[in-house]
C-alpha cells in the first residue's frame, strides 16, 4: 500500500482497492473515504497517517460494497470518527447480509457466499450524506458529496479541492481491461454517471480500483465503450432469437461464454448475472425488449418481435 499525494490536503492509499484522504488546512480534522477490504488494510492506512503526523476524525463509506467497507469496523472500534454514508447503502453497512440476500434472488444465502468479499462486518452510521455542499467540522472544508448511482444503488462520490473521489463509478484503464463485464446493478444510472464525469470540471479524479489521473476523459470513454459494447452484446442476443425469445437463464449463460467467464462458485456467478441482467432491465423500461412467462421461466423477447 502506498500513501501518495495528489495536491494539497488530498492524499490517497494505491492499492487494490483505494482508500482516499482528505485533511482540513487546520491539520485538525481528517477524513477517510472508504476503509479496504478488512481491517488488515484499514490498520496499513491508518499507521501511514499516524507516520505522518495527519488526524483521522471522520470515514465516509461510498457504498456498500464488502470490498469498500470491509475495514470499516476495525476503525470503528480503535477511533473516534464520525461515519457518513449514502442512504439506503447504509441500511446494507448495517445489516450487511442484505448484500449476498439480494444477490441471492432474496432467499437465505448460500454459506459459500457469506464470506468477506460479499459480507462485511457491519458497521454504525453517524450521518447521512445528502448531495451539495457539505460544510464539515470547522467550517473551513468545503466538500460537496455527488451521487454517483449506477455500480451500485445510491453509490455518491466526494469531491474537495478540485479532485474528485469517484469510488466504482467507473474503473482505471488497467483495470478495466481485467474486467470483461464490470459490475453494475443500474445499466441506465451507471451510462449517464459516466457521462457526467465525462465532462465534469474538475482537477483530477481517483476511481476506487486504478490510479489517480488529472486527465482522466480517455480512462472514463473507455468505460463508456465497455458498457455500451456490452449492451450491444445482450441486445443482439436478444434480437437473433426473433419470436422464439431468450431465456433469462440462456442470455446470462451467452454472454458468459461470449467473454469466455467461467465463475468459480454461484457467489461470482450472481456477480455477472447482476451485471447482464442490468443491461436487459434497461431495455425493457425503454420498450426495446419485452417479456413473458412461458413454460415456468421469463423468455425475453425484441420489442420488435411478437410474444
Amino acid at each position: 500500500m502506498k500513501f501518495i499525494e495528489i495536491k494539497k490536503n488530498c492524499y490517497y492509499f494505491n492499492s487494490a482497492v483505494n482508500i482516499g484522504y482528505i485533511v482540513s488546512e487546520s491539520r485538525k480534522q481528517g477524513m477517510l473515504i472508504d476503509a479496504g477490504l478488512e481491517s488488515s488494510a484499514a490498520k496499513k492506512a491508518i499507521q501511514l497517517l499516524q507516520k505522518h503526523d495527519l488526524p483521522i476524525t471522520h470515514l465516509m463509506i461510498t457504498h456498500a460494497h464488502a470490498d469498500h467497507f470491509g475495514g470499516a469496523q476495525y476503525i470503528q472500534k480503535n477511533y473516534d470518527v464520525h461515519t457518513i454514508a449514502p442512504s439506503l447503502e447504509e441500511a446494507i453497512m448495517r445489516y450487511p447480509i442484505l448484500e449476498p440476500i439480494y444477490l441471492f434472488y432474496g432467499n437465505f444465502p448460500m454459506k459459500e457466499m457469506r464470506n468477506k468479499f460479499l459480507e462485511a462486518p457491519s458497521i454504525f452510521i453517524d450521518e447521512i450524506c445528502e448531495a451539495g455542499n457539505w460544510a464539515g467540522w470547522d467550517g473551513q472544508w468545503c466538500i460537496e458529496f455527488i451521487p454517483l448511482p449506477g455500480h451500485s444503488h445510491n453509490q455518491f462520490g466526494l469531491l474537495y479541492n478540485d479532485i474528485l473521489y469517484a469510488a466504482d463509478a467507473y474503473l482505471g484503464m488497467e483495470v478495466l481491461k481485467k474486467h470483461s463485464i464490470p459490475f453494475i446493478v443500474d445499466a441506465g444510472s451507471n451510462l449517464s454517471t459516466l457521462h457526467y464525469l465525462l465532462n465534469l470540471e474538475v482537477k483530477g479524479m481517483l476511481p476506487g480500483h486504478g490510479t489517480f489521473e488529472s486527465a482522466f476523459q480517455e480512462t472514463v470513454q473507455a468505460n463508456i465503450d465497455v458498457h455500451q459494447r456490452l449492451a450491444s452484446h445482450v441486445y443482439n442476443m436478444i434480437l437473433v432469437r426473433g419470436d422464439r425469445g431468450i431465456s433469462v437463464e440462456e442470455l446470462v449463460a451467452k454472454m458468459l461464454i461470449k467473454h469466455e467467464i467461467e465463475p468459480a462458485n454461484f457467489g461470482v456467478y450472481s456477480l455477472f448475472r447482476t451485471a447482464i441482467t442490468a443491461y436487459l432491465i434497461q431495455f425493457i423500461e425503454e420498450g426495446r425488449a419485452v417479456y413473458t412467462i412461458h413454460e415456468g421461466r421469463p423468455v425475453i423477447f425484441s420489442g420488435q418481435s411478437s410474444a
